[in-house]
């Protein structure tokens, strides 16, 4: 009865480790194949000259030809007090913002627009902390953001060209 025990025992371990072996071949298999699927299915198409398509992803934005003759319309914000990230601190400054057109200064005017514009601001700066924007560089970053971001709001217009820190102080 033992020998007939140690015989099964035999028989079926040298069975264990081929399945094991055939399981791990078939685990690989399928997820090289699927690597390499989804791999193939993120680049890009190539047109029939050999040369890569373009796609959205790929595509780079189209620079903005301005007019020389055009006026620049100015906007001023006037007053914003904004608590900075960190504890006890505040900014209040004044915002000159220097727009495309007298249509994106009736656009930002709304009741609508102004308030979207100073939430922006707000929740922008108020994100901040005051070793970030104290620097020149620091508050060169802060316009590039806020610029970019109010612009964002109102695409496809990007109403805002430039803008300008008329006032200043933080506490």
């Amino acid at each position: 009865m033992a020998d007939e025990e140690k015989e099964e025992k035999k028989s079926s371990g040298g069975l264990l480790p081929i399945i094991n072996t055939v399981l791990l071949i078939l685990v690989l298999g399928v997820g090289g194949f699927v690597a390499w699927t989804l791999i193939q299915n993120n680049q890009p198409a190539e047109t029939s000259d050999g040369a890569p398509t373009e796609t959205v992803e790929t595509k780079l934005p189209e620079v903005e030809v301005e007019d020389p003759d055009a006026v620049p319309v100015e906007m001023e914000i006037d007053g914003l007090t904004i608590n900075l990230a960190n504890d006890n601190r505040f900014l209040r400054t004044k915002i000159l913002l220097i727009l495309r057109s007298e249509e994106d200064k009736v656009r930002l005017s709304s009741t609508v627009g102004a308030a979207t514009v100073k939430d922006r601001i707000i929740t922008v700066v108020s994100g901040k902390k005051f070793e970030e924007i104290r620097t020149p560089a620091g508050k060169n970053d802060l316009k590039s953001e806020l610029i970019y971001r109010i612009n964002k709001d109102f695409q496809p217009y990007k109403p805002v060209k430039k803008m300008f820190f008329t006032d200043f102080v933080s506490q």
